[in-house]
């Protein structure tokens, strides 16, 4: 019953925020007759939960954690040295692996994502904001993550390409744009370290 009510109150956080905003953006594109429809919403709420789901497997710090933890940082919280510490075939599996939905996802969503740069840029980047939002917590800030995350968005993106060779049909949606998808995913962070007290909540459920 705790785990069910952290898992809620932790996705809630970030996607109460994002529902609003895509709620908001819907209204928009309506009074300016874009066309967005069911398909563009499920896409977006797919999208929505993946990055929720990347946000809490990769552990980002919030800004409770930064208050809790005082950014008091030590030298094995960081490891700028690529593959300097020992090889954990497991763990280096993971981080590619939940990468790869990214570089399927991107170019699904939008149609001006379909380039190798674009991927290899938000899969970067996204790795690396996730990386220096660790430093808010006791989590470990490593750039071997960052290299493997990227490649896990470089393969995902190369088994999009091999599905869209076999497909005659269409294959992405139009009128997300690439902006959008930026500003979704920021949302969803700010969700979640605005509003998600991981060590408030556990204190109310253990009384300490």
């Amino acid at each position: 019953m705790d785990t069910l009510i952290f898992a809620g109150y932790e996705f809630l956080s970030a996607f109460v925020p994002f529902l609003i905003v895509l709620i908001i953006n819907g209204f928009w594109r309506k009074k300016r007759h874009i066309s967005f429809g069911f398909a563009h919403y499920i896409g977006l709420l797919l999208f929505s939960i993946y990055i929720i789901g990347v946000y809490h497997f990769t552990g980002v710090g919030t800004l409770y954690d930064g208050l809790h933890y005082q950014l008091e940082m030590n030298t094995n919280q960081l490891n700028l040295i690529p593959f300097s510490n020992e090889i954990d075939s497991i763990a280096y599996l993971l981080n590619v692996v939940l990468f790869v939905p990214l570089g399927i996802l991107l170019p699904i969503l939008c149609e001006k994502m379909d380039t190798f740069w674009h991927i290899f840029s938000v899969g970067f980047c996204f790795s690396f904001f996730i990386e220096v939002s660790q430093l808010l917590n006791n989590r470990c800030t490593d750039i071997d993550d960052l290299f493997l995350n990227t490649i896990g968005a470089l393969l995902g993106f190369l088994l999009f390409k091999i599905w869209k060779k076999g497909r005659k049909s269409k294959y992405c949606l139009k009128y997300i744009s690439r902006m959008e998808l930026v500003i979704y995913i920021i949302v969803l962070f700010g969700g979640r370290f605005l509003f998600f007290n991981e060590m408030g909540l556990a204190s109310l459920l253990y009384k300490f």
